[in-house]
């Protein structure tokens, strides 16, 4: 009896094991090529990415938060007819199933506030945005030219 069980106990313990190595489900929020323009300590700057939502449902972008600077908050610029240009905070950024969302200069965008250090072209930091259904997604942001 007592040899079942160890058998059982092994047996169990392979399959646990193998099947921890097996494919790891993809994740259907991808958060790629962030970036920013350099900043000098104490200003405003705008963080740049682009969201992959290759799942089948649709998510949330609700905040943002990083070391660099006082305060994060989403953005979004519009340029009206007659050329005049507008900022507004953003509660949330809604990112469809199958679809990608551009956080981009003149649109959505991240608005790092009180920066408390210099951003050199060739830094990067670390910046994370939470999102209502996949949580937080870790990135780094490299800082480069303007465009």
């Amino acid at each position: 009896m007592k040899r079942t069980l160890v058998t059982v106990w092994f047996v169990v313990s392979i399959l646990t094991t193998l099947s921890a190595c097996g494919p790891q489900e993809a994740k259907p929020l991808a958060v790629n090529h962030a970036w920013s323009r350099y900043c000098i300590k104490g200003a405003v700057c705008g963080a740049y990415f682009t969201i992959d939502n290759s799942g089948g449902s649709a998510d949330t972008l609700v905040s943002g938060t990083t070391g660099v600077c006082n305060s994060v908050e989403v953005h979004r610029s519009m340029k009206h007819p007659g050329g005049m240009v507008t900022m507004k905070q953003q509660d949330n950024v809604p990112v469809p199933a199958g679809k990608v969302v551009e956080f981009k200069p003149g649109d959505y965008h991240i608005m790092l506030i009180g920066m408390k250090q210099d951003l050199k072209v060739g830094d990067t930091f670390t910046l994370t945005l939470k999102f209502q259904t996949a949580g937080d997604i870790t990135v780094q942001a490299r800082v480069r030219e303007d465009e």
